[in-house]
């Protein structure tokens, strides 16, 4: 059984194509930014809070772009790429937005000096905010395919890289891409289950 957790917020970045978006907080609970105390154990922090709420001073967005060629592209802080956080990312991508693994483009390495002793990993620190940000796409994918189709967005599926409906009709992720775009930014809130 999965469980339901908090809603998260994500973003529509303003873009020609598809870009979707999450800040490193959006790992970190609700509860927990505001200082919240809670008096059952469900609410503490486990260990993989604590270690995203160790990463985040100077976190940025965390992008993925779906572009009009049906690639996907992701964007993580320079603190978090590099290292099996690049191809977690590029795992959750690929399953997120059911594309095969080999569509979603792994940013090249960047120089760095390399991760502190006991820093957290960078993959546990921004496994959730790539989620909300997938969460995000994936939604504003299935809305450009049910304007596109007529087809309401329950009657849609998302798979292979591409949205079909009941009758079979099939669009591409990526002829999505700019129908999906925002000129301005948009605020999303996205709900997630527990993996």
């Amino acid at each position: 059984m999965t469980a339901s957790l908090p809603p998260f917020l994500g973003y529509v970045l303003a873009a020609p194509v598809l870009v979707a978006a999450a800040e490193l907080t959006a790992a970190y609970p609700s509860a927990a930014r505001t200082g919240t105390p809670s008096p059952d154990v469900a609410g503490l922090l486990g260990l993989g809070e604590i270690m995203t709420a160790a990463a985040l001073p100077g976190a940025a967005l965390i992008s993925v772009e779906v572009g009009p060629d049906g690639t996907v592209s992701f964007t993580l802080p320079p603190a978090r790429s590099g290292y099996d956080g690049d191809t977690s990312a590029a795992e959750l991508i690929a399953d997120g937005l059911s594309v095969p693994r080999r569509r979603v483009r792994v940013p090249p390495p960047r120089p760095a000096a390399g991760r502190a002793r006991g820093a957290p990993h960078p993959a546990v620190g921004t496994r959730t905010p790539v989620r909300v940000a997938v969460a995000v796409a994936r939604r504003r994918l299935l809305e450009a395919a049910s304007a596109t189709l007529g087809t309401p967005v329950a009657g849609l599926r998302l798979a292979a890289g591409a949205v079909t409906d009941g009758a079979g009709r099939r669009l591409d992720i990526g002829a999505l891409a700019v129908t999906a775009a925002s000129t301005s930014t948009i605020a999303v809130t996205v709900d997630l289950t527990s993996r």
